[in-house]
């Protein structure tokens, strides 16, 4: 409860319940005045101002009765389409999550550790990892917004990998494609036989798969006049049904 005053959901929505609250309490107020009311004991008072130029401002409910269907479809179908959209961003960073975990597995699998040495293998498969990190870290900051996640992300890509890869990720156009390609570089190195490697190549490929789709959810939403049309529907519908009441 304590959150609800800061919740984003609620601050979006407050100009408009606002407005619909204001108007609603105008209304009813105008028509105790001019057409009398009802305590909450049930006293009934008379008309404070009865003029015939002041009628009660009413409309009858059947309006809202015949529209009330059409209005829940259109919402729920927006809802669905919502949660679909949620639910395929869910999926798109779980596969990423399960791939990274493939990934880094194969590699330590099919590393063919003879003639390396034990440092030299922990170093190249912690190479992998990290880079595997560093796409996964990309994307999440590419579908973020810039105030949100940049200083973190700058902050982090120092920390945990070389200076120059950090810089040259960082001064990319597309940060998740060059963190795949220092990837797919370090994947290159090891080594294993190329049947192998190429095994492995197909996590990254369902990376650039899962990035794709995310990228599509976020710069394609619900259609722009099937929401305004909503929009517009259930704000007439919720601004007269006062008058019904």
């Amino acid at each position: 409860l304590a959150a609800i005053l800061k919740s984003g959901v609620y601050k979006n929505l407050g100009r408009e319940v606002g407005t619909i609250t204001a108007a609603s309490a105008a209304l009813v107020l105008y028509n105790a005045v001019v057409g009398g009311y009802t305590d909450f004991e049930g006293v009934k008072h008379a008309a404070l101002v009865s003029s015939s130029f002041l009628p009660v401002l009413t409309l009858p409910m059947a309006a809202f009765t015949l529209t009330s269907p059409s209005l829940g479809l259109l919402l729920v179908f927006r809802t669905n389409s919502s949660y679909q959209r949620w639910d395929e961003a869910r999926k798109n960073w779980g596969m990423n999550i399960n791939h990274t975990r493939d990934l880094v597995r194969l590699a330590n699998a099919y590393y063919d550790g003879r003639g390396v040495s034990a440092e030299q293998r922990a170093d190249d498969l912690n190479h992998v990892a990290l880079c595997t990190w560093a796409f996964v870290r990309s994307m999440k900051r590419h579908l973020s917004p810039v105030e949100e996640d940049e200083e973190a992300f700058k902050a982090e890509l120092y920390a945990k990998l070389p200076e120059k890869q950090a810089e040259m990720i960082l001064a990319a156009a597309h940060r998740p494609n060059r963190a795949l390609q220092d990837l797919s570089y370090a994947i290159d190195d090891l080594p294993m036989h190329f049947i192998r490697k190429n095994e492995i190549h197909k996590a990254v490929t369902i990376f650039e798969d899962n990035l794709g789709s995310s990228e599509r959810l976020l710069t394609s939403p619900v259609p722009l006049f099937y929401s305004r049309h909503l929009a517009r529907y259930l704000a007439v519908w919720v601004l007269l049904l006062p008058f019904g009441i």
